[in-house]
């Protein structure tokens, strides 16, 4: 009797096992298929071009926009003529008060569906996740180089029907990362983008003042 239930608890586990295997190798294929064809259309609609979002910058895990409202950054999205799925996502001349460099980056990224894990955070129609890694990065040299940046990536996510958007770019570079949280796509941002960055700088001035930071 006690070999019988020791045999079928094995089995038991054995199932399991099998079952829980299955269930991460189809989600892997899940987080790799391609985006709703439908909602990839929407985002090239309006994800394109110039963008104001707010970011915060962190260099080695420190935050360098202090304010709770994150830096007016301004990001560019250029989709791919050949491939529906992808688009290049690029920040120019980024720097934040005195973080003492100045951070250019593009990468191109994919576009492709959530995992189960991923849906329950992203709840509600119009999610679409986009994915890359090994852009280029480079500094103050603005002439148009660039160099390969191994390592670097980008992760975010974009409701089309909704235009809420969030991502990180990790730069592989000093350990900066720009984290964009979670936020509607306001396209007016644009027209006020130098005013707007400029009253950061200066709020960003007092706090630090305030603070005692320097």
């Amino acid at each position: 009797m006690k070999k019988t239930i020791k045999t079928l608890a094995l089995f038991l586990l054995c199932l399991m096992c099998l079952i829980l295997q299955a269930s991460c190798s189809s989600d892997e294929e899940i987080t790799d298929a391609d985006a709703n064809t439908e909602l990839v259309k929407e985002a090239t609609n309006y994800l394109n071009g110039e963008i104001v979002l707010r970011t915060n910058a962190t260099m080695n895990g420190v935050n360098k926009t202090l304010l709770p409202e994150g830096c007016p950054t301004k990001f560019k999205f250029e989709w791919s003529k050949t491939d529906a799925q992808t688009f290049t996502i690029s920040l120019l001349d980024f720097t934040v008060g005195n973080m003492g460099m100045i951070i250019n980056f593009k990468c191109d990224v994919k576009t492709m569906v959530l995992n189960s894990w991923e849906q329950k955070e992203y709840t509600g129609d119009g999610w679409i996740k986009f994915k890359g890694e090994d852009g280029s990065v480079w500094g103050t040299d603005t002439d148009g180089s660039a160099s390969s940046a191994k390592g670097s990536s980008v992760q975010g996510y974009y409701n089309a029907k909704t235009h809420e958007i969030q991502f990180i770019v990790n730069y592989n570079m000093m350990n900066v990362r720009s984290e964009c949280f979670k936020q509607t796509i306001d396209k007016s941002r644009l027209a006020t983008f130098e005013t707007d960055k400029a009253k950061y700088e200066a709020d960003l001035a007092a706090y630090k003042k305030e603070h005692g930071i320097k």
